[in-house]
């Protein structure tokens, strides 16, 4: 989390410099929308049930964690590059605002290329993490199990 907490942090300085020299307020109370739902969104989604799964070893909390800690990992690399196209202007500190910052005003820039290599760093070491929770859910036999608890969820639903 504090991973996070650190590239939403250093997104909201970059966009609040970007603000300063005139691309809008819009783009500023984005950037405080994403520091206030996404680090407790990030406790809430996947921080605590992957401390839920480890402690219990259940399978099915391990597939949740999986499964929001993938939209993590999605969000994470989608801020990194941050297009247009799925957030408003200059709202994420991607490589895309950086390239286009950079040519009228060098310091935002280089605050917004800041702002990527972080999200580049929490990219990787999210992959890593995930990695390293697989390895332990394969190893400690879980898989198998969760295949189980599904078809069995799956037949007494049909049922």
């Amino acid at each position: 989390i504090a991973g996070l907490a650190a590239c939403l942090l250093w997104n909201l300085i970059a966009v609040t410099s970007a603000w300063i020299k005139g691309e809008g307020i819009t783009i500023w109370l984005l950037a405080i929308i994403y520091l206030i739902s996404g680090v407790p969104g990030a406790y809430v989604l996947w921080y605590r049930p992957l401390y839920r799964a480890m402690r219990t070893d259940s399978a099915l909390k391990f597939g949740w964690f999986f499964l929001c800690y993938l939209f993590h990992i999605g969000f994470c690399i989608i801020a990194t590059v941050a297009p247009p196209i799925f957030f408003k202007g200059k709202s994420l500190a991607g490589i895309l605002p950086a390239i286009d910052l950079l040519g009228w005003n060098g310091l935002v820039g280089v605050f917004y290329f800041i702002g990527f290599a972080l999200f580049c760093l929490e990219s990787l070491t999210s992959i890593w993490v995930i990695q390293q929770v697989y390895m332990y859910f394969r190893g400690s036999g879980k898989a198998a199990e969760m295949k189980k608890e599904a078809a069995r969820s799956t037949m007494m639903a049909a049922l």
